[in-house]
């Protein structure tokens, strides 16, 4: 007998929210999907998030030698039924891709899926011919955009895909969702920024961007009185959004900021995006726990997924700003916009996206 019913496959436990939510939309995933009672997912034994989650870990708290957590996993696989690839954008190089294949063959069944995901962009030809290879080994894929699915039916034309969406709007239903949305708003406006100019070397990049930042949300106190609240969705002591969102506070001066941690429960950053009047989101889940909590959002759209999510939410354009061409009029005209109550929600019901959130279950 196989030790878990179902493995989770993703970037778990690695102190970042919106993978924290599609771990839990993945578990109550396998759940629907294969009557699972013991899950376990691809984090760090200790790991907060998988705690609350009440999953079992598979990898080392801190590896004893280099490329045990992959032994680990491939361990975990084979003592697995079914094997899910739950949530994000997690193919894009060959010899990642490669293992997800191999995780497949070595559960004890041949059932497995991924949900929820996002193809591309690869990082070369090998990549998109491992991913071919993957589709085609999967029992069912559910592409979270039409840009990924297009990839998907281009190269492995017959493998079993479809057009579903992103998991954490399968979760707007559960109990802890429900709770964690607050009836009132306080006048304060979100930030959730990424760090990923400073990741690619152009650190000057993220600085100019933080100051017309800085310089719009202190307009926007000056005439309305709002604190301005930076929201961590990465908790990574090198990696994550703590140095960000000090200097976009430093650059406000007096103005009234508040940094607010990362939180390994992700119903807690619903909980304070929820409080907000609007919301200033570069990470894509803080756009994405804004729509499903129906605050105001003005998407800083940095990658190809973020283009997407507006896109297929059928964002206004108005709300919807490239990352690296903001420009104080632009974004100060979103913010006033909102404030006074001239704000257009995306056009896409909330019951549609849960509806096509939870097909990547009943396919």
């Amino acid at each position: 007998m196989a030790a878990f019913d179902t493995l989770l496959i993703g970037y778990y436990g690695m102190q970042n929210t919106g993978d924290d939510m599609l771990m839990a939309a993945a578990a109550e995933g396998a759940r629907r999907r294969y009557h699972s009672r013991h899950i376990a997912a691809t984090g760090a034994s200790g790991s907060e998030a998988l705690q609350q989650l009440q999953l079992s870990a598979v990898q080392a708290k801190k590896q004893r030698f280099k490329g045990q957590d992959r032994l680990l996993k491939y361990w975990a696989a084979a003592r697995s039924e079914h094997i899910i690839i739950g949530g994000g954008s997690v193919f894009h190089t060959a010899k990642d891709i490669a293992q997800k294949t191999h995780y497949l063959k070595l559960a004890t069944s041949n059932q497995h899926c991924a949900a929820g995901v996002g193809l591309g962009p690869f990082n070369d030809v090998a990549a998109e011919k491992a991913c071919a290879t993957f589709l085609n080994a999967c029992t069912f894929t559910g592409l979270r955009d039409k840009t990924s699915l297009d990839i998907a039916r281009s190269i492995a034309p017959n493998a079993n895909t479809a057009l579903t969406f992103d998991l954490a709007p399968s979760m707007i239903s559960q109990p802890a969702f429900q709770h964690a949305l607050m009836p009132e708003r306080d006048n304060a406006i979100g930030v959730a920024l990424c760090p990923v100019e400073r990741l690619t070397g152009d650190e000057n990049a993220e600085h100019v961007r933080n100051q017309i930042l800085a310089d719009a949300l202190i307009q926007h106190h000056r005439e309305t009185g709002a604190e301005i609240r930076l929201i961590d969705f990465n908790g990574h002591p090198t990696l994550g959004d703590q140095q960000v969102h000090r200097d976009l506070c430093a650059r406000l001066g007096e103005t009234p900021c508040k940094i607010i941690p990362y939180n390994p429960n992700p119903y807690e950053a619903v909980r304070e995006i929820s409080k907000l009047s609007m919301i200033v989101a570069m990470r894509l889940h803080a756009a994405v726990f804004a729509y499903l909590s129906n605050t105001p959002c003005i998407s800083l759209n940095y990658h190809r997924k973020c283009e997407n999510w507006c896109r297929d939410i059928q964002q206004s354009t108005d709300f919807a700003i490239d990352s690296r061409h903001v420009d104080k009029d632009s974004l100060s005209t979103a913010i006033a916009t909102i404030h006074r109550g001239d704000y257009v929600p995306p056009r896409l019901p909330l019951a549609d996206a849960e509806k096509m959130a939870l097909s990547n279950w009943t396919h």
